[in-house]
């Protein structure tokens, strides 16, 4: 493997003000992380889905458009992903013609690394939040099956299910910051034994978690201002760095700085599988009774 560098951003939300989010500002935020992503040599840049608000066809359309050439001036080649809002009133063909990127979801080798650019459906329903289809998760086993290790996933929404405490969207409302049947994606992921980070937005802010070994990390927006006191927009990107020799590491820019790396795990690697609750009561009662003899 070589080392591989990727620009991140997520959540761009170009378009009408609206809200806390700095949707009006949003172009010429891009237009700035483009500047900086061109001074640091990347290999590839991903957006992370919400590129635009969802208001209507028109506006949607035309947002796009802006959003495409901001990243047509990027040195390094975009791949952008969709999010709920601009498939709420466009489709994925739409979408992708404005952006001027593919439509379906795809996978590229690059340097040793597989790529895995996930586009499954994301309709978001306020009574039914978000679902899988069968279709989506049936592209992902056959993109995990075909894959070569180590790889790496992107989407826009987490899989992880990582704790919504004081998120200013999500604590109330859980169900809406990830899939209904998120684990059905990650029981493939982890049945592969291949994946070894997966990248989403949609819940606004820097998080992340660890299960089975494979890495999830969560953007913050781009234009958001609730993690500001100041109520300015975040400004977050991200330059993503997959080493040679395994290692992962994350730097995020703007308000809202962090650093986090970690080793890849070993191909096919697992966690022993969780205690039953039986099995740990058991355990507990004679380590319990040991202790007492």
């Amino acid at each position: 493997m070589e080392t591989l560098r990727v620009g991140l951003v997520t959540d761009i939300h170009a378009g009408n003000q609206r809200s806390n989010i700095k949707s009006g500002e949003a172009i010429a935020l891009l237009d700035n992380v483009v500047r900086q992503a061109n001074d640091r040599a990347l290999d590839l840049f991903v957006t992370l889905g919400d590129n635009v608000n969802a208001t209507d066809p028109e506006h949607d359309r035309h947002w796009l458009g802006e959003v495409g050439t901001s990243l047509s001036r990027l040195d390094a080649p975009a791949v952008p992903l969709f999010g709920n809002n601009e498939l709420k009133f466009l489709d994925a063909d739409e979408v992708a013609a404005a952006l001027g990127c593919s439509a379906q979801s795809e996978v590229r080798r690059v340097k040793g690394w597989t790529l895995i650019f996930w586009r499954p459906g994301c309709t978001l329903s306020l009574q039914e939040g978000l679902r899988l289809s069968a279709p989506d998760l049936a592209w992902l086993r056959a993109a995990l099956e075909a894959a070569s290790y180590p790889a790496v996933l992107f989407l826009h929404v987490p899989i992880d299910e990582h704790s919504m405490v004081g998120n200013y969207y999500f604590q109330n409302c859980p169900e809406l910051a990830s899939y209904a049947n998120a684990a059905e994606a990650r029981r493939e992921i982890e049945r592969s034994g291949k994946v070894v980070l997966v990248l989403t937005g949609h819940v606004h802010w820097n998080a992340g978690s660890t299960i089975d070994g494979v890495h999830y990390r969560t953007l913050a927006a781009l234009t958001d201002t609730f993690l500001s006191t100041a109520a300015q927009p975040s400004e977050t990107w991200a330059a993503l760095e997959l080493a040679g020799d395994g290692q992962l590491s994350l730097d995020v820019f703007g308000r809202e700085t962090a650093r986090w790396s970690a080793p890849i795990k070993p191909e096919s690697a697992r966690w022993r599988e969780p205690l039953s609750r039986a099995d740990f009561d058991a355990r507990m009662q004679a380590l319990w009774e040991q202790g007492h003899a």
